[in-house]
């Protein structure tokens, strides 16, 4: 520990040191003893002197030991590139808290995460840059250290990072392309939590859309989010009166939660569905790598299910 931490919290300092676990996490491993200031227990509120060493013992958390691996689309030092099915979360939320693209990350560095740590290394721990809904598939870009994350984070907040996706909607989009400049916020009169709303006091959000092909009752889009809010392309699509197909939140809410109460009731009335999730697709990553420079231009190959909601709507 640097001379500028002494007199500081010992909570705050490791919350520092280690952005990409939660504090939740953290005060666990104080409290367990896994956290040892100079070899010994401490607490959270203990004040930091010069030359104090904290070290943490990591053990994989439950639903990091095991779980699915997930197609890798590029890697190398500093970046990850996954290619995430439908289903899956892109990190432990909620109920799911097993087999998620984040634990699939850190579990396959485990040993490099764990000699870092053993160095006082703790910049070295996977973070995912991009998001995707659980029902969304397609690439989640990861840094692998602190400083390619903070170089991300900033690549994305000027919009060097370009990202495509490919969207099957409800209807006949007549334009051949346009943009959708509608601000968005978190929808004040809604029962789901998370759902997001155009909100005049909203933030500012931007989608462009091209028509890739014209279905019977039915268009695949391209979809380029400039800017990166939650549910972005789901709210702006239905917005316009284009909602995602199998998309019930932002369709119709009422058919959103009348269809979770039924799987709740059967846990088989989501095989019956007439559609196995809405049909949005993260099929392109494109940016320089902020470390070496390289372009990087990742795809990935349109899935099998989505390749089925576009042939149930297609002319025969």
């Amino acid at each position: 520990m640097g001379p500028s931490w002494a007199g500081s919290r010992a909570d705050a300092f490791l919350f520092h040191e280690l952005p990409a676990v939660s504090r939740t996490r953290i005060r666990q491993k104080v409290l367990m003893g896994e956290a040892r200031l100079n070899g010994h227990r401490f607490s959270t509120a203990t004040r930091l002197r010069p030359g104090d060493r904290i070290t943490v013992r990591w053990r994989a958390a439950p639903g990091e030991g095991a779980g699915p691996d997930f197609p890798i689309l590029l890697e190398d030092a500093h970046l990850l590139l996954v290619d995430k099915p439908a289903g899956a979360a892109t990190h432990p939320v909620g109920a799911l808290q097993s087999g998620t693209v984040v634990q699939f990350a850190r579990r396959r560095l485990r040993d490099r995460i764990r000699a870092s740590l053993e160095r006082g290394d703790a910049s070295w721990y996977p973070t995912v840059v991009n998001r995707l809904d659980i029902l969304t598939s397609g690439i989640v870009l990861l840094a692998l250290d602190r400083e390619t994350h903070r170089a991300l984070q900033a690549m994305a907040g000027r919009r060097e990072i370009h990202r495509e996706y490919l969207a099957l909607v409800e209807g006949t989009v007549t334009d051949e392309e346009g943009e959708i400049d509608l601000p968005l916020g978190f929808s004040p009169d809604s029962a789901v939590r998370l759902k997001m709303a155009v909100r005049a006091d909203g933030r500012p959000s931007l989608t462009h859309y091209g028509v890739v092909e014209r279905l019977a009752g039915h268009t695949l889009l391209r979809v380029v989010p400039v800017t990166g809010r939650q549910h972005q392309i789901r709210v702006h699509l239905a917005a316009i009166g284009h909602p995602v197909a199998g998309d019930l939140l932002y369709k119709d809410e009422r058919l959103f939660l009348a269809a979770q109460e039924e799987r709740r009731r059967d846990p088989r009335a989501e095989a019956r569905a007439p559609l196995p999730r809405h049909a949005l697709h993260a099929e392109r990553v494109h940016f320089r790598h902020p470390v070496t420079g390289a372009e990087i231009d990742v795809r990935s190959a349109l899935p099998e299910d989505f390749q089925r909601m576009v042939r149930a709507v297609s002319p025969r």
